[in-house]
């Protein structure tokens, strides 16, 4: 967390720094001095880049907003699933009931202490696809005389574990491309760029003005990086769901 703070408190600074520079370097040209430009085409020069910086920082923050939800809601689909499975094979016999919960257990708890991290690097766990098909072959080994409904009301509720459990880690590929974070990132300099380029004079007010503005852009460069993954701290989404799965089912024993 302090690590995450110091490239947002860098990023932030690294802005105004930029704006500052730019001021100094170019507000001191001659055509700053004189102020020979055309005012209609300055303003509507600053609109459009100005415009560009602010319909690419919305739409990446609210695609990566919607992405934190879907992947939120992925993950409590599946937990949710994994519960009811858990349920349904307290329904089996004895022996084939113990089995199955403990397969689903280690399947849950792989989950949170093995894949959470694995997502982080953008890949799956093959120790919780492992153990996912281990729950899977502890219910094709019930013999068939012990088979009923509880039996395909259990594999019915498994089953659609896995159908959750590949719509969670299709998130993984829904990151938006690097190349719009670039985007941002080059509004951002022109944004900054631009008084100083028509003719910003380096003054001591225009020039905190700048900065505070170098600020902003920075901070949200920053906020719009950190949002975009949904499995990267420290606004990632957690393992939560499967925790309170995993409380779920001690309560049902």
């Amino acid at each position: 967390m302090t690590g995450t703070l110091v490239v947002w408190t860098l990023c932030t600074i690294g802005g105004a720094a930029v704006a500052v520079t730019v001021a100094l370097w170019l507000g001191r040209s001659e055509r700053s001095r004189e102020g020979s430009f055309n005012p209609q085409a300055l303003t509507f020069a600053g609109g459009v880049v100005l415009s560009s910086f602010v319909l690419i920082t919305g739409f990446l923050i609210v695609g990566a907003w919607q992405l934190q939800s879907m992947t939120r809601s992925h993950a409590h689909e599946e937990a949710r699933v994994l519960a009811k499975t858990y349920a349904r094979a307290g329904e089996l016999a004895p022996q084939d009931r113990d089995e199955v919960r403990a397969r689903l257990s280690a399947y849950t708890r792989s989950v949170v202490d093995d894949e959470w991290p694995d997502l982080a690097r953008h890949r799956a766990s093959p120790e919780a696809w492992r153990d996912l098909d281990a729950v899977q072959g502890a219910l094709t080994a019930v013999p068939p005389d012990r088979r009923g409904d509880a039996y395909d009301a259990t594999s019915a509720a498994l089953d659609d574990v896995y159908v959750k459990r590949y719509a969670r880690l299709a998130d993984l590929d829904a990151v938006s491309p690097p190349v719009l974070f670039g985007a941002l990132v080059a509004a951002g300099l022109l944004v900054l760029a631009y008084p100083p380029l028509v003719g910003m004079t380096a003054n001591s007010r225009n020039v905190a003005v700048l900065g505070f503005a170098g600020a902003i852009v920075g901070f949200g460069v920053v906020l719009v990086f950190l949002l975009r993954d949904p499995f990267t701290a420290p606004l990632n989404v957690g393992p939560s769901a499967f925790q309170e799965a995993l409380a779920r089912y001690a309560q049902l024993k």
